[in-house]
């Protein structure tokens, strides 16, 4: 074993100068090991006190990056040396290495590693360098906004990247000084302050300085550290070679910096960044479909909605056979809540199931609540006491002014509210007014259907009231929460909100168009299902084309606003080309079938999992 040993490390360009004498004296503290695939050679965040040269198989070397999930940073092979970074600098484990397949290495033992670095010059400066840039290599693999850089490549820039230690109070960028380097979050907390108003707080994962580099203007906010941390920090000329570099990279900083400071974005800024409004359209079209490193939850989140379906609908099913059945009130009055609100909570659970990027439930209870108990008295009052709408019914030449009044009336009541959670700049995407329609619209629904179901009650009619409940429960889908959602997809064009760089194109002109149609739309589509039909026949015929015709635009408009947040996850989260080249070369598919969903902590967007970056605010999203 030691003459082989020794010859394996005669032969080892490292150790070419190394006398004799040493490597037998290294040899005999050398073992030689074997391990099965999967089996840990090294774990990460554990003191070394040996590291290894692969004689035969291969090894990946994993960690987890600096937002805290999993990824594979490197595959290894034979005659390479793993562990010694660890030793040379007395630091732990950054990383772990495991075996793929079968596994053949040689141990080293720390005195006898320290041995030869003392005995040989050479090998002591091949370490030192190779320590060095190893080091930075694994971090910047860590800081997913590179993860599109080849790996041959991104240890080209671990040479032009330096680490730097920071403790807490140190102010890295003051206010009003323009920044000249790229600063990317290793470790820490860093607050970002405006005067006296805190903008952000920004953490591992996270990175700051683009601005000033892209745009020439003086950075808006000191940043300052809350605790201590580490920073790698790249210069002008390096960030600016990157850039030129690598078109994912270009177009994560565009986006950013659309969400961060839109004002920002001039023509010279976007001619730096190689980008145009075309372009940014094209690539919206052409990733309709998210990227395997990107997973979309719309299936999971679409079969929580048909399990609150059947929940609830099993609920209304049993409460509706015990008051037919044995006609208490308890039974009376649980059947009608729970008809109720079967059908609104699961069309606003579908809604919801169809957006990426959308925000906690509590904020869909609070739209649905807020209709519920504001929109709708306000339209019954205006409907009944300002204008006499029964009186309009009760003449058929009245049935048009009447259908057309309560139309406009109660659109405008539920987008009152949706106007009241859309009116921050967070709720910057089409499928955040689509979701919030639908959610005011169906909690509007939920309380009308129950006062039909009293007004039956009323003359002791429970037979009726459980007909309406079911009737209404079935073609809920079709009534308010539609055109609620199709009023408020006008309103988000009408506030020239935009979503990825192809959605806020044409004039103002165009938006208010688009803004009156939809409006228009929803108006006309809701006045012709509430008309006074001549017969039952026509009236159905009537109540099926409206139907169509209003499930029709909505998942259109659901399209539209779903390429919307596709676009921007991709913006924002470069592909993981090297991750996948990674797992390619092992073998082995990622299983992220079980993986959660993020919350940003920043906005409390509900990011897909395997994100690595918010595409609301752009920060990191965090495990």
């Amino acid at each position: 074993m030691t003459m082989m040993a020794v010859d394996f490390l005669r032969s080892h360009p490292l150790f070419r100068g190394v006398p004799v004498p040493e490597l037998e004296g290294a040899a005999r503290s050398m073992h030689e090991e074997s391990f099965h695939d999967g089996d840990s050679l090294i774990v990460e965040g554990s003191y070394g006190n040996s590291c290894y040269f692969i004689m035969g198989g291969q090894v990946q070397v994993v960690s987890r990056n600096l937002v805290g999930q999993s990824v594979t940073l490197d595959v290894l092979g034979e005659g390479e040396l793993i562990g010694e970074v660890a030793l040379f600098l007395e630091e732990k484990r950054t990383s772990g290495v495991q075996a793929i397949g079968e596994v053949k290495a040689l141990r080293l033992e720390q005195n006898a590693f320290s041995r030869l670095a003392a005995a040989s010059p050479m090998f002591h400066e091949s370490l030192s360098f190779s320590a060095r840039i190893r080091t930075m290599h694994a971090m910047l693999s860590k800081a997913t906004i590179w993860a599109a850089i080849p790996n041959a490549e991104l240890r080209g820039l671990a040479e032009v990247t330096v680490r730097r230690k920071v403790y807490k109070g140190d102010a890295i960028v003051a206010e009003g000084v323009m920044a000249d380097k790229f600063y990317m979050i290793a470790e820490g907390r860093f607050e970002v302050r405006s005067g006296r108003r805190k903008k952000a707080v920004y953490e591992a994962g996270d990175y700051f300085g683009e601005m000033d580099l892209l745009t020439g203007e003086a950075h808006t906010g000191t940043v300052t550290a809350l605790e201590n941390g580490e920073l790698m920090v790249m210069g002008r000329d390096e960030f600016h070679f990157v850039l030129q570099q690598y078109e994912p990279v270009r177009r994560q900083f565009h986006e950013v910096l659309r969400i961060r400071r839109p004002d920002l974005l001039t023509e010279t800024v976007k001619a730096k960044l190689h980008f145009t409004e075309d372009a940014g359209e094209h690539e919206a079209v052409s990733q309709e479909r998210p990227a395997a490193s990107i997973p979309a939850p719309s299936t999971v989140k679409k079969e929580r909605w048909m399990d609150i379906l059947l929940i609830l609908g099993g609920i209304f099913i049993v409460f509706t056979i015990l008051a037919a059945w044995l006609k208490q009130p308890v039974w009376i009055y649980a059947a009608l809540l729970s008809g109720g609100f079967v059908g609104p909570v699961s069309f606003v659970a579908y809604m919801r199931g169809s957006q990426l990027l959308g925000f906690r439930l509590w904020r869909l209870a609070a739209v649905f609540a807020a209709s519920a108990v504001v929109a709708l008295p306000i339209a019954w009052l205006l409907e009944h006491e300002w204008l006499d709408i029964t009186g309009m019914q009760a003449n058929p030449s009245g049935h048009v002014q009447a259908a057309m009044w309560i139309a406009v009336i109660e659109e405008i009541a539920k987008l009152l509210v949706c106007l009241f959670f859309l009116r921050s700049r967070k709720q910057r995407f089409l499928m955040d007014a689509i979701v919030f329609g639908a959610a005011a619209g169906m909690g509007f629904a939920a309380i009308e259907s129950i006062m039909y179901g009293l007004t039956y009650l009323q003359n002791h009619a429970t037979s009726g009231m459980l007909a309406v409940l079911w009737v209404r429960a079935l073609i809920s889908p079709f009534g308010h929460g539609t055109w609620t959602a199709i009023a408020s997809a006008g309103i988000w064009y009408g506030l020239g909100r935009s979503g990825y760089a192809g959605s806020a194109r044409g004039t103002q002109a165009k938006r208010m168009l688009s803004m009156i149609t939809l409006l228009a739309a929803s108006i006309l589509l809701h006045a012709l299902w509430d008309y006074q039909y001549t017969s039952g026949t026509v009236k159905l015929i009537g109540m099926l084309v409206v139907a169509v015709a209003g499930i029709a635009l909505l998942f259109m408009l659901i399209r539209r606003g779903s390429r919307d947040e596709q676009y921007m996850l991709h913006a924002v989260n470069p592909e993981q080309q090297l991750e996948e080249r990674l797992i390619a070369a092992v073998g082995k598919e990622q299983d992220k079938a079980g993986a959660q969903a993020l919350i940003c902590d920043a906005c409390k967007t509900v990011a897909p999992a395997g994100s690595r970056y918010c595409a609301r605010c752009g920060q990191a999203l965090k495990l």
